[in-house]
């Protein structure tokens, strides 16, 4: 019986001859979807599982993957990482933020996800810190007094700051850039221990 799902592609490979399996997050949590004959130069597929796009799809479970019965919707995210090096680095870096931490599906963690890799920044580590800060309010555990003084002003400044035009223009060392990054790590670890 299939059942929809709606999940954004991580990574893919090829397996057996033309068969494609496809790393994903999304309904169903992280998971694999298989894709017979994906791979085939007749067959569609491979080009919409390309990393990072958006997929609704029909799909039925054997065993612990997924398999692919019918595509219903394809978002092409996947055109913005070719724009140039700078962009896909940063997608990258969304999608390992997020899935690196989040196992389970979340609407709000899924519709964040896709906001931050539409986006296209310079100041990659500004909006990592913002990304991980918006990670902890949803799992939450954020509070403005569990950062020590040194790094509460920059973080309670980053988190309330929405425009992307003012984020840009922050300006971070990369030792307080690590020292911060360090600092949510270990929040985000403790909170899913």
């Amino acid at each position: 019986m299939s059942a929809k799902a709606e999940f954004i592609v991580l990574k893919k490979m090829l397996v057996n001859e033309w068969d494609l399996l496809a790393y994903i997050y999304g309904t169903v949590g992280k998971g694999r979807i298989f894709v017979r004959n994906g791979f085939h130069p007749q067959n569609a597929y491979c080009a919409i599982f390309e990393p990072f796009n958006i997929l609704k799809v029909y799909c039925h479970h054997s065993g612990g993957l997924l398999i692919l019965d019918d595509v219903i919707e394809v978002k092409f995210y996947s055109y913005l990482a070719l724009k140039n090096f700078r962009r896909f680095s940063w997608m990258t870096k969304v999608v390992q933020t997020v899935v690196g931490w989040i196992s389970y599906y979340d609407s709000f963690i899924f519709n964040l996800l896709q906001n931050y890799l539409k986006i296209d920044v310079k100041n990659y580590k500004v909006f990592e810190i913002k990304l991980k800060l918006e990670l902890i309010k949803s799992l939450g555990v954020y509070r403005e007094d569990i950062f020590e003084n040194s790094l509460a002003e920059i973080l309670n400044k980053i988190n309330r700051e929405d425009r992307i035009e003012n984020l840009e223009e922050l300006s971070l060392s990369e030792s307080l850039y690590r020292k911060i990054t360090q600092h949510l790590e270990d929040i985000l670890k403790k909170s899913l221990d």
